[in-house]
């Protein structure tokens, strides 16, 4: 009974993989890394696909940035000795300016982006 149970097991995992196989290569050529995404970069449609990365990129860092805002408001308003020593509100506030600067500096690729895919052809 228990190697029966093993061999079931073992048989299951080995279709579950067999069948996923194309699946997880579709998704590692889907998620190729940026830098290859860049040096590839040929035509418009490729420049296009690295803006709208650059634009879920910028989304991210907005919705990071948002997030320790409210952060930042909830220590102020918690309050007490261990938050006032400790500057928690203080760390929220520079990491909304980093993730802002950041938001920025991915839009400002983004734009650049399609650029590039107008000037190509």
């Amino acid at each position: 009974m228990g190697r029966t149970k093993l061999a079931l097991g073992a048989l299951l995992a080995a279709l579950l993989i067999c069948f996923n196989l194309p699946t997880i290569r579709a998704f590692a050529k889907q998620h190729m890394s940026m830098s290859d995404m860049i040096m590839e970069a040929k035509t418009p449609a490729e420049h296009q696909k690295l803006a709208a990365h650059y634009e879920q990129e910028a989304k991210a860092a907005r919705g990071k940035a948002e997030e320790h805002k409210k952060m930042a408001e909830a220590y102020r308003k918690a309050g007490g000795p261990l938050i006032e020593k400790l500057h928690f509100d203080q760390h929220c506030d520079s990491l909304v300016k980093s993730f802002t600067a950041m938001a920025e500096e991915f839009d400002a690729l983004a734009k650049a982006e399609h650029e590039a895919a107008k000037t190509k052809m």
